[in-house]
């Protein structure tokens, strides 16, 4: 593929995030956090590696689509859940955006590094496969369990 190329599918890469947070939103608020991120990494899983292992330019471009998708709602809503407990917040958030960011600053490098000498799509093989086990992560991001709604009193 071209450069530009390259860059346009980069384009369905942003197309994919932007669909899945904006969706994303009535998706948490109908079936939760833990059933739909579970569901999104799973499509990140798949994107992935369909995105890597597609024999073909347009079987690829899908992938990396899924990929997006899949991709959009891991780190706002792990910050959400840090923020769940408001007497530890400040900590968790804090520690969810050093985490966020070091993967952001530091994982191209270190996957152009691994490409250097295994190959870019062979080192891109590596995002997959770290994803499948933060699906086993998932159901720490249970919310806690709400406070019993205040009945009533009955009326006399």
């Amino acid at each position: 593929m071209s450069e530009a190329a390259g860059a346009a599918v980069f384009g369905v890469f942003v197309v994919g995030m932007t669909l899945g947070r904006t969706a994303g939103t009535v998706a948490l608020d109908r079936w939760g956090r833990v059933p739909v991120l579970t569901g999104t990494i799973g499509l990140a899983v798949l994107g992935a590696g369909l995105a890597v292992l597609a024999g073909s330019g347009p079987l690829a471009i899908v992938g990396v689509a899924l990929w997006g998708l899949g991709a959009s709602l891991g780190f706002p809503v792990g910050m959400s859940a840090a923020a769940d407990e408001e007497a530890h917040a400040p900590v968790r958030v804090s520690v969810v955006a050093v985490i966020g960011y070091t993967a952001f600053l530091a994982g191209p490098p270190l996957l152009g590094l691994l490409g250097d000498h295994v190959g870019t799509l062979r080192a891109l093989l590596v995002v997959p496969l770290l994803l499948v086990p933060t699906l086993l992560l998932v159901p720490v991001l249970r919310p806690p369990h709400a406070a019993e709604p205040a009945r009533p009193t009955p009326e006399i």
